[in-house]
């Protein structure tokens, strides 16, 4: 194993231009063209990876050239700009009902000059905190663009059954029955609960938990950092791995949606940071917390935090690691807390195992189906899927210099090349360590980024993209990386194709219809992933003054059924004949129906709804945007 990571760099530099030509070249012998399209995001990183890496991986020493050529700026500069800029965002957010284009844009620069005042401010003593309290704020203002500005941000619609449950432990005091199957983890409802009753009840359950994940999720940025730090020693590559990090939809997306399951992604960060550090007495007690605590908020993710510290393991043995930082200790005791917690308080996710176990075996799995509502439109997924295409960019740069430097410095020279002046680290395990979490990095790809995780879930029955939510600090670490050695190896021309590089990963990041389903820039045939106060108010209305059972899209029901107690059923899209008959009442939201299809059993559009089946029936409610019919 050892004599094949020593040529890793020659195998990738063929193998990855190959297997993405393969990729595209397969299913179009096969017909498969709309599978073709979608591939294109992972075929280009791979194709363009081996050629920057050979374009420029001949500059040696080029740090003191590149400061040479590159002229330091007074890290106010950047910053006075920043604000000015970020005060210009927040008076567009006022401005407007939905964030225009314009937002967008300004956020993209706002991720330039991240990145300027990163690269090209004077080295001082306390430059690593100025950095990291700027990606800081930039996090925060995503994240709260989206929580905050709109009504009721929904995500996927799981965020409605857990604000149902904080509500009620804050109105009875106790710990909430609504949802038997999310009892074994309230930790995170009573959190919120707590934090509602210290505000004086002035902020919503649903405002706290945001206002909670969202600061969060922006204070991670410096476990990021302490993560990329204890790494590999060099300030400039770490900031930017938070940089990286932030730009990561899948990262965004969570600091917005504020359930259970969030908050494990950023402990999981913290665990491997305690894992990298030294194994001091207290960094394994801190293990052991960390470990308790992902699973007692979210008892269902741990599977995937083992899997993923097993895979690190393996990997940090067959390199031969002298300290392993994924030992039998962390693996051990993740393994007796989980089986622990899952006995005694969580039985139905073992049930939840076992079943799905035994229908993989038999073969009658049902698949989730998004693999196909996601071929249907190809075009505009591949284009929704340009940042992860950056993101793997960057990773892949960052995997192929590093082994590039392992080739041809040998161990020992590889990381004092990347340490700062007066650092040494020759005898340090940072080498090791950083080759294992490259090679669990690019181990994680199909499994952490989307696209072949929605093909894996259909065929499997299971939801393998869970591991994208663990795999974040990996895919920024090596990204952060690739993205340094990028701005260190090249010239005038290289840096300011870097401009241009993290301006569009910012604005992609921020605008694509994962993290803007508000006003993305493509439209993906997917539902908004927040409501309006105009919707809300219908619901309210309708729960109130209808006591029979209503058909509605998935959404609907959920708030219908969760937040108001109301009977609804999710509309049956599969069968033949009426849509909507069978249902004494049909709830439609028609202002979202006008710009997307609704989500009832599948996807419908309004074209495909038949409206003679609604003039049939009495329109017993109208609020523009939302109408019951009887």
């Amino acid at each position: 194993m050892r004599r094949l990571v020593d040529r890793v760099y020659g195998l990738s530099t063929v193998a990855l231009p190959l297997v993405a030509v393969i990729g595209i070249v397969a299913p179009l012998v096969l017909g498969l063209t709309n599978l073709a399209i979608l591939g294109l995001y992972f075929a280009v990183p791979m194709i363009a990876a081996p050629a920057l890496v050979r374009a420029i991986g001949d500059e040696r020493g080029s740090s003191t050239a590149a400061g040479r050529r590159i002229p330091r700026v007074d890290w106010r500069v950047w910053s006075v700009t920043f604000h000015l800029l970020l005060a210009g965002l927040v008076v567009v957010l006022s401005a407007t009902a939905v964030r225009p284009l314009l937002f967008y844009a300004g956020v993209a620069v706002a991720y330039l000059l991240c990145f300027l005042l990163i690269t090209t401010s004077r080295p001082t003593r306390g430059r690593h905190a100025i950095g990291l309290y700027h990606l800081v704020v930039l996090a925060a203002l995503v994240i709260f663009s989206v929580t905050l500005n709109y009504d009721l941000f929904v995500g996927h619609g799981d965020l409605m059954t857990h604000i149902a449950m904080a509500r009620s432990i804050l109105e009875t005091g106790e710990l909430s029955s609504l949802l038997p199957e999310y009892e074994a983890f309230q930790l995170w409802h009573v959190y919120t609960a707590v934090s509602t009753q210290l505000s004086g009840g002035w902020l919503p359950v649903h405002t706290t938990m945001y206002l909670l994940s969202g600061g969060i999720f922006a204070a991670a940025v410096g476990l990021m950092y302490g993560l990329a730090r204890r790494v590999y020693p060099n300030e400039t590559a770490s900031l930017l791995s938070c940089l990286v990090l932030i730009s990561f939809p899948l990262y965004l997306f969570y600091g917005m949606y504020s359930i259970p399951r969030s908050v494990t992604s950023i402990l999981f960060i913290a665990l491997v940071l305690a894992l990298v550090d030294r194994p001091t007495g207290n960094m394994r007690i801190l293990t052991v917390l960390l470990v308790a605590a992902i699973v007692v908020y979210h008892p269902a993710s741990i599977p995937f935090v083992l899997a993923i510290l097993l895979l690190f393991a393996a990997l940090e043995f067959s390199i031969a690691s002298p300290i392993r930082a994924a030992d039998n200790y962390v693996l051990s005791v993740g393994v007796l807390i989980t089986a622990t917690y899952w006995l005694y308080n969580a039985q139905f996710i073992v049930e939840r195992l076992v079943d799905t176990m035994v229908a993989s075996f038999l073969g009658s799995t049902p698949g989730s189906g998004q693999s196909g509502d996601v071929l249907a439109a190809p075009w505009a997924q591949a284009a929704n899927f340009v940042p992860y295409a950056f993101a793997l960019l960057l990773v892949l740069v960052g995997f192929l210099f590093w082994h590039r430097r392992l080739a041809t410095s040998g161990e020992a020279d590889a990381m004092a090349d990347v340490a700062e002046p007066g650092v040494d680290v020759r005898s340090s395990r940072r080498v090791p360590l950083f080759t294992s979490l490259g090679l669990l990095t690019v181990a994680l790809i199909p499994l952490a980024f989307p696209g072949p995780t929605l093909l894996l879930d259909s065929l499997a029955g299971i939801n393998i993209s869970r591991f994208g939510h663990y795999s974040i600090m990996f895919v920024a670490l090596l990204g952060g990386f690739g993205l340094y050695e990028l701005f260190d190896r090249g010239g005038v021309a290289v840096f300011l194709a870097l401009l241009v590089l993290t301006s569009g990963l910012g604005f992609t990041a921020v605008s694509n219809d994962f993290t803007a389903s508000d006003n993305p820039v493509v439209e993906r045939p997917f539902y908004t992933f927040y409501l309006t106060d105009n919707e809300v108010q219908s619901f309210e209305a309708v729960g109130a003054g209808y006591d029979g059972e209503v058909g509605a899209d998935r959404l609907s029901c959920r708030y219908l059924e969760e937040l108001q107690g109301s009977s609804c059923s999710v509309v049956n899209a599969g069968g033949e004949g009426d849509l909507f008959a069978g249902y004494d009442a049909v709830l439609i939201r028609e202002g979202e129906l006008a710009d997307r299809p609704l989500q009832f059993s599948e996807y419908v559009e309004k074209e495909s709804i038949d409206e003679s089946e609604l003039a049939d029936r009495n329109r017993v409610y109208d609020s523009n945007e939302v109408a019951l019919y009887g």
